[in-house]
């Protein structure tokens, strides 16, 4: 037996995701049964949700990490890149 969603969505996102699929041999409904499948086997949402922002915090807290150890007078400088990829591959 089968059911009926109506769901509103953006008209130019539609698209898009009809394009997409397609490309895969999908309508847009066997997408959506394909995600609501996957999420009832891994019993949660398929994928990683986050903000937006969440990309940004660790940009800045790489940068931070990035400067810090430049400011570290114990932190091994390289002037060699081959050098510098020998230690990283150890």
């Amino acid at each position: 037996m089968t059911a009926t969603i109506c769901a509103r969505i953006d008209a130019d996102k539609k698209r898009q995701a009809e394009a997409l699929f397609a490309e895969f041999g999908l309508s847009l409904s066997t997408a959506i049964n394909l995600f609501i499948n996957q999420a009832i086997a891994y019993q949660g949402i398929p994928f990683e949700l986050r903000r937006k922002s969440a990309k940004d915090q660790e940009m800045l807290e790489a940068m931070a990490e990035a400067k810090r150890l430049s400011r570290d007078p114990h932190t091994k400088r390289y002037t060699d890149v081959d050098e510098l990829f020998a230690d990283a591959l150890k």
